[in-house]
């Protein structure tokens, strides 16, 4: 630790520009700070000044730089953050050592073991192949500065999960250490879920299979949860982070065989350019592994072995390659940092082998001796890191000084300042921008990274190519005047001697570089859209992008629109013509939002010269307007005719603040689940406290002495208050002036019932008299009228679920927990409040009011709500055999007839209002079976166009939370059930028929199955479940998970479309099916958990106790 703490201080103290990743990891952190400063989202913000823009942290881990920028806060801006991030990269290097040794340790190496282990850990030689060789992290190396943190969590969460597997305790602690790994490092949390498998294998027997898996699954569940806001957005929109086909082969497939195999018996993995000293340690910790045999070092010989293996990549598993998950986008090259982890432990574990052989502790003079042999094999080593950091701190001052002696820079970069902001150009590596070296005589800063060093906009060389325009960058043709305004460049900053596109305008020049004024045109233009065309995938659009541009698309200025990653078939403007006469009399460039004041006497597309992503938010003249992809890769909205003020905003992904709240709260929970509090004087602390048991118990003995009347009364306060918390966190749906889709028909319907028929409504909207009728009847305006009608259905469901539970004999209690878990569900009260013409919530009061009569025998009043029910959702007339399946057993003939009685009024009012319309159809209307497109949406689903038949298969499970789950815990009783009560088999099969044939609203169509599933889960659940406040307590909150409590939902038609399962992105859906398939599996291990078996202490003093 002396030694790297002397030798990596100029890390700190040498102020100079990266020229590796580091340059934009600062950049980052500089971002963040910034973001939190304004006010932003500091989880998810644009970028600009790189390719073009884009969201790093959406898609790349960020707790390292948030580490940076809290520390910034916490000194108060005292110290600059380029000197913060220094330091902490200085720090975590230089305590590695203490980090493996503690880690050694913790697994159980011995204390000798693990201090080889730890001084061979900063001393790897690998010849920059990004393993934990410090040639990763130092300014002449590679700036991967996250993977600093992925080190220090992947031995720590090694520890932790060993832990986990072999004494069974350290849950909390281990699903912290993942966590904090997944958001410092995502390869590296991959990796550790690789290796907890092998964990979880390596000695598992009959006797410990069932708590070993349990703990595990318990580790990465929480840990999942305290990450989601980072992995969940990143899987939901991973379609629009570039995976760049100039990246070299071997990143993605690594090396093989017969190349690894090569560097690690011929020293150059582990000790390149020297004698290979750690080499033969490791040779010698493999012959201890397999001579003395332990558990320990077997294991440890696995995982190196494992993890040598995949570090062989595509070349030698081939086709095996694809069995791991991700495969597609993996980087196997970076596998190395797996072999690196194992091949410490067992450097390790060699050194202290040859020390046992040496017999060192048979006196003190051997002991002597033994060490000094130890130090001088360390020599080559410790020689080898010296003259490598030498060369670090000499290359460094180099640099420093020539930028600093480069005048002709310092002017050009100051008069640059003082003009306008504009994007920059200062060449590419293929060009003459290589040559503006500063005269450094090695391969080190060039003028273009000082660009990003001082923040500046730019088209230069991509550092990570995370952008979908990052490659199209290297295609940039600096002699063609027309690519200056596509790629929006201002400024130019080139040699004298560089032969660049006519009419830039000189504004300085000195002996070395001219900066130049250009025509970029500006952020915001006008252009025309003359065709569109659909990528198969992202290759599939950077090819045709790039064909685009090479065909002379920017002189032109002819773009096309690409329907890429769209949620369905979508309609939208074909071409549009540019503006013959445009006029952009404003505009305001900030870092994630764009102010623009145009005009044009015709309809025309206006494109903003940045990375096209779904987060951007376009609204003109306040109101919001769908965007596009327009080519290369850029945001493009049509405009009508006139004058309008434009904004254009990114905004965070709607589940990253959620999801970060859950997770600390998760964190958090887990946190204090591991403090001991101890409390002097317990009895005067508890005496200060106030007690709200007695009140409360009060309270309860009231409510069960009067539950007829007090549980109903209850259950509709629970659905007030959940309306009264979802409100505030629930905006109104804005499109189609606040109606929605099918909301602005049943407005219509509601007009034509109050006189107004200058608008014809078409079946079978125009059918759904019941909810306009009462509408109509009101007087009140379309919207009010509804939201007034839905709040007073919703308070009435409450009553009849609670109600419904009762009848099957639930507990009061349990009867409105059920009501609580209703009262939250995404298409429940909240649709009520987001999107409230509609007739759903009175069409759910009604289902419910059916089955109560049902249930009850009350054949009348079914009929009588069947009419009302027939003219709000005429799919509710398929509850008629419900009624008659109850109760046909005891009386066959006689409950036929009665049954028959009961629906034959809702089934003529049905015909009669198609036959003899209230609401008289348009004049070209002929057939109104044909309305409902049976077929197509048949054809939908068969076919599984935009994916259907997924929608349809997960549009219960994403939506409906534990009540659809929790079933699944215990199938023999719910089949039992179903073959016992056969009238609630058929309900459940008949919502899914009318849900594939009535639509493809598929979420909307099955949220019905709540009454079933809401018997199923607490009236068939073990009465011990129930009993368990922990069990109800975690349940609960899996259930607020999964039915995406409190998620945001924009007001747009697009924010709609991606807030229902049957029409959002296919990315967002399979993100949405981890998550939830992750939180279900939770709450079936809840139900199914045994304590004794998840803790063997617990399980011990249970038996002692028995």
């Amino acid at each position: 630790m002396a030694f790297n703490a002397f030798a990596l201080l100029p890390e700190v103290t040498v102020a100079v520009p990266n020229v590796n990743d580091d340059a934009e990891h600062v950049l980052f952190v500089q971002q963040a700070d910034a973001a939190w400063s304004s006010g932003q989202d500091p989880l998810d913000f644009w970028v600009p000044q790189l390719e073009l823009g884009f969201p790093q942290f959406l898609y790349y881990q960020n707790l390292p730089h948030l580490v940076v920028v809290g520390l910034g806060k916490l000194t108060f801006g005292l110290i600059p953050l380029r000197t913060l991030f220094d330091f902490v990269r200085y720090v975590l290097l230089v305590v590695f050592p203490l980090t493996v040794f503690w880690s050694m340790r913790r697994i159980g190496f011995s204390d000798l073991a693990a201090a080889i282990g730890a001084a061979a850990g900063s001393l790897l030689a690998g010849s920059h192949r990004y393993g934990f060789e410090y040639d990763s992290y130092v300014w002449r190396g590679l700036g991967v500065y996250t993977q600093i943190f992925g080190m220090h969590l992947s031995f720590l969460a090694l520890a932790a999960l060993h832990r986990v597997a072999t004494r069974g305790t350290g849950v909390m602690v281990a699903a912290l250490v993942c966590a904090a790994l997944a958001l410092s490092h995502l390869i590296y949390a991959y990796m550790t879920a690789i290796t907890a498998v092998v964990l979880v294998l390596f000695g598992l027997t009959r006797a410990n299979a069932l708590g070993r898996v349990l703990r595990f699954g318990a580790v990465g569940a929480i840990a999942g949860v305290i990450a989601a806001f980072m992995w969940l957005p990143f899987f939901a929109q991973a379609g629009y982070l570039n995976v760049s086909p100039y990246l070299d082969r071997a990143k993605y497939d690594s090396f093989g065989a017969p190349t690894i195999l090569g560097w690690l018996v011929s020293g150059d993995l582990l000790d390149h350019g020297r004698l290979p000293v750690l080499t033969a340690l490791l040779a010698v910790g493999i012959v201890a592994a397999l001579v003395i045999r332990t558990r320990l070092l077997l294991l440890t010989l696995v995982l190196f072995v494992l993890w040598l293996v995949l570090y062989f990549g595509r070349p030698t598993l081939g086709p095996l390659a694809d069995l791991l998950p991700l495969h597609d986008g993996l980087l196997f090259h970076r596998f190395i940092g797996g072999v690196d982890l194992f091949a410490i432990l067992l450097i390790g574990a060699g050194g202290a082998y040859l020390w046992e052989l040496a017999r060192a502790e048979v006196s003190p003079r051997r002991f002597a001796a033994v060490a000094a042999a130890t130090a001088i094999v360390f020599v080559p080593v410790l020689a080898e890191r010296w003259s490598y950091y030498g060369d670090n701190v000499k290359w460094m001052q180099i640099t420093q000084a020539a930028i600093d002696a480069d005048t002709d820079a310092k002017t050009v970069l100051a008069a640059l300042a003082a003009q306008p902001p504009g994007r920059v150009y200062a060449g590419l590596r293929a060009n003459w921008g290589d040559k503006l070296d500063f005269g450094i005589p090695f391969n080190s800063v060039r003028l273009y990274n000082l660009l990003a060093f001082d923040r500046i906009d730019a088209v230069a060389p991509p550092y990570r190519g995370a952008s979908i325009n990052s490659d199209l960058l290297f295609d940039f043709n600096d002699q063609d005047a027309a690519e200056y305004r596509l790629f929006d460049v201002q400024y130019v900053i080139a040699p004298p001697s560089a032969k660049l596109a006519a009419g830039l305008t000189p504004i300085i020049a000195t002996p070395t570089y001219v900066l130049y004024r250009a025509a970029g045109g500006g952020y915001a233009e006008y252009a025309a859209v003359a065709r569109t065309e659909t990528p198969s995938s992202q290759f599939d659009l950077f090819e045709r992008a790039r064909a685009w541009l090479r065909g002379g698309g920017a002189t032109s200025w002819q773009l096309t629109r690409y329907l890429y990653r769209q949620p369905g078939p979508t309609a939208g403007p074909g071409a549009i013509a540019d503006c013959p006469r445009p006029g952009i009399s404003y505009v305001r460039a900030q870092s994630s939002r764009f102010d623009v004041l145009a005009s044009c006497a015709s309809d025309s597309a206006m494109v903003l010269k940045v990375t096209y992503h779904p987060n951007w938010h376009v609204t003109v003249d306040g109101r919001e307007v769908t965007t596009f992809m327009v080519s290369p890769s850029y945001l493009a909205f049509a405009l009508p005719a006139g004058q309008h003020f434009i904004t254009a905003e990114y905004r965070s992904a709607p589940l990253k603040d959620p999801l970060f709240f859950l997770g600390a709260a998760a964190a958090l929970g887990a946190t204090l689940s591991l403090v001991r509090l101890r409390v002097r004087f317990p009895r005067e602390w508890r005496a200060r406290v106030p007690s709200f048991r007695e009140p409360i118990l009060r309270v309860r003995d009231l409510v069960l002495a009067n539950e007829p009347v007090a549980g109903p009364l209850v259950a509709i306060g629970i659905a007030a208050i959940a309306f009264v918390l979802l409100a505030p966190f629930t905006p109104r749906i804005a499109f189609n002036d606040g109606l929605g889709f099918d909301g602005r028909v049943y407005a219509w319907l509601t007009q034509n019932l109050r006189g107004d028929h200058s608008i014809a409504v078409v079946p079978p909207w125009s059918f759904r008299l019941a909810p306009s009728a009462i509408v109509a009847a009101s007087g009140l305006e379309v919207k009010l009228g509804f939201l007034l009608l839905d709040l007073v259905s919703a308070l009435g469901s409450a009553w009849l679920l609670y109600r419904l539970l009762r009848h099957y004999a639930v507990s009061p209690a349990l009867a409105l927990l059920a009501v609580g878990w209703w009262a939250v569900l995404p298409l429940g009260l909240r649709w009520a409040v987001y999107y409230p013409v509609l007739p759903d919530t009175l069409g759910f009061f009604l289902l419910l009011a059916l089955m109560v009569s049902a249930l009850e025998g009350r054949f009348a009043v079914f009929g009588g709500i069947l009419v009302v029910a027939a003219l709000t959702r005429e799919n509710l007339i398929a509850l008629g055999p419900f009624l008659w399946l109850i109760h046909v057993r005891r009386d066959p003939v006689g409950v036929t007839l009665r049954s028959l009685a009961a629906g034959v009024p809702a089934v003529l009012i049905y015909l009669a209002v198609r036959v003899f319309p209230v609401v008289p159809p348009p004049p070209d209307f002929t057939n109104w079976a044909e309305r409902y497109q049976i077929d197509v949406n048949l054809r939908f689903v068969f076919e599984n166009i935009d994916a259907h038949a997924w929608r349809y298969l997960l549009a219960a499970p994403l939506t409906l939370g534990m009540f659809f789950a929790l079933p699944f815990a215990w199938p023999r009783r719910l089949l039992a059930f179903l073959r016992r009560e056969i009238h609630w088999a058929y309900y459940v099969v008949m919502s899914f028929v009318v849900a594939l044939v009535g639509g493809r609203d598929d979420d909307r169509y099955l949220y019905v199955l709540v009454p079933a599933l809401a018997v199923f889960v607490f009236h068939l659940a073990p009465s011990s479940l129930w009993r368990s406040a922990w069990r109800v307590g975690a349940l609960t909150v899996l259930h607020l998970a999964a039915v995406r409590f409190l998620w945001p939902v924009g007001t747009s038609e697009s924010e709609y479309l991606q807030y229902t399962v049957s029409a959002m992105s296919v990315d967002r859906m399979v993100a949405l099916v981890y998550f939830c398939v992750a939180l279900a599996l939770g709450g079936i291990a809840v139900v199914r958990l045994d304590l004794r078996a998840l803790n063997p202490a617990r399980r011990a003093k249970a038996e002692a106790s028995a």
